[in-house]
């Protein structure tokens, strides 16, 4: 291999700061040879993506039957696998999440599947169906013309889904889990709303540097608020623990990974089929929304061109999702982009090279070059861990928070909005399968809305896919 500069369509013999190791289409990125390290990231990324992919722990403790031990040994892995991806093929996304896919993914298997092996089977099959779907996509091109064809009411019923999907398991199915947290749980809500929604805060944030600061953090301020909050009316307890955790890898794999409990049974993929492409349109508009954010910041860096290339992006995407689904079977935790930490990576990116090399190194930093070490330091995790729970009910429903805020502009009529309503609450109730049967009748017969197969659709600009109703995370 040689050590290139990445190029970007249409910037002729434009060098890349990023840099790398050529591989097909794909670029290698090394640590500290090819990224540097940039300190804000790194102190945020330390702080706020390793909190944040805590979350998953009671949902596999109480969901799936996972020990917390084993439970930090799977998230340790998922992540290692999404960061390991992002070095190896040097996307230029911050990866997380298909947060949307979340609440949909955890009803579907709850209700269907009885706790065990089995869940651990359908997540793996998600997986498979999703890296199936993508790579299809990908080799064949039809992604564009496929994603413009469908109506938008279907995309924002899907949205719609995710977000009643949410608010059912946080204050129906799992509302013990917010009676045992009132107070400190309300107050995270509160000030997590704030600064990620209200838009008297967002107006302060252009004027004052240290509301920005705090808006940047993301969940982390409604992480504080609910310890200081918990902590005050003695609803949250601290217990340090000192040490080093060696993860149980070896027992989590045993319980987890296909390899031990065998593959899912040929029906089982089929079951999933439905929601996997469900999470290929979130995919989708993943890949436009965070394309859109580094063409917004491009022009202020025209010292590091980005090559963007949904065809090229699939495949690392199904690469990622096909090798957790083997190791470390978590969907849908390899998706293309986490939205939050994308905007404020790009953001401290676009305002030069002082603040951020490159925006490989920016992602880098954020991802801790993937060294998975805070999930082995006890008093981190001891810290982390009375608030689980609390961190889980946020990011749901914030989740439900932002995919109505999504997906009301993407419907114009009533009748439209009423098919849409209708169809996300089929898919937060009912199997996929009916949902989409249900869809399908309300679209065409009630609203009259025909797939429309453009051939000019395949070669649209992104930003008229994003202005056509695409599904942002």
């Amino acid at each position: 291999m040689n050590t290139t500069p990445e190029k970007s369509p249409g910037v002729t013999g434009a060098r890349n700061g990023a840099g790398g190791w050529r591989w097909g289409p794909f670029t290698l990125c090394v640590p500290f040879l090819h990224l540097k390290v940039v300190p804000s990231q790194l102190i945020q990324g330390l702080v706020v993506a390793s909190g944040t992919s805590m979350i998953m722990a009671p949902v596999l403790i109480g969901y799936f039957g996972l020990s917390f031990e084993e439970a930090v040994a799977l998230i340790m892995l998922a992540n290692t696998v999404l960061c390991t991806s992002f070095l190896l093929f040097g996307e230029p996304f911050a990866p997380g999440m298909l947060t949307p896919a979340f609440p949909l993914a955890l009803t579907f298997i709850v209700s269907s599947y009885p706790e065990g092996p089995e869940r651990f089977q359908a997540m793996t099959a998600l997986s498979i169906c999703l890296a199936g779907i993508l790579l299809f996509f990908s080799l064949t091109g039809l992604s564009r013309r496929v994603m413009a064809s469908l109506p938008a009411a279907l995309k924002a019923g899907i949205i719609f889904g995710a977000a009643i999907s949410a608010l059912d398991r946080v204050f129906v199915k799992d509302v013990a889990l917010f009676e045992s947290h009132p107070i400190s749980a309300t107050a995270a809500l509160l000030v997590a709303l704030l600064f990620t929604f209200s838009g008297p805060i967002q107006r302060l944030r252009a004027k004052s540097p240290l509301v920005d600061a705090i808006c940047s953090l993301g969940l982390l301020p409604g992480f504080l608020a609910a310890a200081f909050v918990g902590l005050a009316v003695g609803e949250v307890q601290f217990t340090i623990q000192w040490g080093w955790l060696l993860p149980p890898v070896p027992e989590m794999f045993a319980k987890v990974s296909p390899l031990s409990i065998g593959w899912p049974p040929a029906a089982m993929y089929l079951d999933v089929l439905p929601l996997a492409f469900v999470a290929y349109v979130i995919v989708f508009g993943d890949f436009i929304t965070g394309s859109e954010m580094i063409r917004s910041a491009q022009p202020m860096r025209s010292d590091n061109p980005i090559d963007l290339d949904f065809e090229r992006t699939q495949v690392a995407v199904a690469a990622r999702n096909g090798v957790s689904a083997v190791i470390a079977p978590l969907f849908p935790f390899q998706g293309v982009l986490w939205t939050g930490v994308h905007a404020v990576i790009v953001q401290a990116w676009g305002s030069g090279r002082d603040k951020v090399a490159n925006l490989r190194s920016g992602i880098g930093s954020y991802y801790v070059f993937g060294l998975p070490f805070i999930y082995l330091c006890w008093p981190w995790i001891s810290l982390i861990k009375p608030l689980m729970s609390i961190a889980l009910m946020l990011t749901l429903a914030l989740t439900a928070f932002a995919c109505i805020l999504v997906a009301v502009p993407l419907v114009k009529k009533p009748l439209e909005m009423v098919c849409a309503l209708v169809t996300g609450y089929m898919l937060a109730m009912f199997d996929v399968w009916t949902a989409l049967g249900a869809a399908v009748f309300l679209l065409v017969c009630i609203n009259g809305s025909l797939p429309q197969w453009n051939k000019k659709a395949q070669g649209r600009d992104k930003t008229e896919m994003a202005a056509s109703g695409e599904v942002p995370d």
